[in-house]
């Protein structure tokens, strides 16, 4: 038995690999390209078997490229697919993208916006306060490399940061946008608009 990820095990030992030729992993999952097709012609692995992030909505998403693939004729591919998760514990956690050391790590000049949700009018009208919006924007493109929060539905509104990015938006274009007040979302909003270049 391989267990790479807590709770998951890609369930390739007993299917008959063999047959096709093709070698899991160490850790179970098939080796696929960016549109998900295996080294045998005409299989694709999805979902836990094609091992990184092992999601419900990662899965679904694998199921549409194979489908529009094998059946439509349409590449659709995984390369720079934005993938957001979230963990529903109290406060909740939304994220998508990458972190500000991982940016920098990769390279990036990095700029941050904040916005904690003592700020936010909904969050202080419903007494759930605790937690913070975080934007990771590219200094050189204004682009957003990735945004995190924790607080109150969380999971919902990184989703917000999500379309900018699979859209290739800038953080200037989601602080500009009106929001409906009062919501949590005026917190993304918020946020946005802090992000600010060091003086000088």
């Amino acid at each position: 038995m391989r267990v790479r990820y807590a709770g998951r095990t890609p369930n390739t030992d007993h299917v008959g690999l063999d047959h096709l030729g093709l070698q899991p992993d160490p850790w179970g999952s098939l080796p696929v390209d960016d549109t998900l097709r295996t080294a045998a012609e005409d299989v694709w692995a999805l979902g836990d078997i094609r091992g990184g992030d092992m999601f419900t909505h990662t899965a679904r998403d694998d199921a549409d490229i194979v489908y529009r693939t094998a059946f439509r004729d349409q590449e659709r591919t995984i390369a720079g697919r934005i993938v957001p998760h979230a963990v529903f514990v109290d406060p909740e956690v939304g994220a998508a993208g990458l972190t500000e050391p991982q940016a920098r790590a990769q390279g990036y000049d990095v700029i941050v916006g904040r916005q904690d949700f003592t700020g936010v009018a909904k969050a202080r009208a419903t007494g759930n306060t605790r937690g913070l919006i975080k934007f990771v924007v590219d200094a050189a493109t204004d682009r957003i490399l990735g945004c995190h929060i924790a607080g109150p539905d969380a999971g919902n509104l990184v989703h917000e940061a999500v379309i900018a990015m699979n859209t290739g938006a800038r953080y200037t274009e989601v602080a500009q946008a009106m929001h409906i007040h009062p919501t949590l979302a005026e917190g993304v909003n918020s946020a946005a608009g802090g992000v600010h270049r060091p003086a000088g």
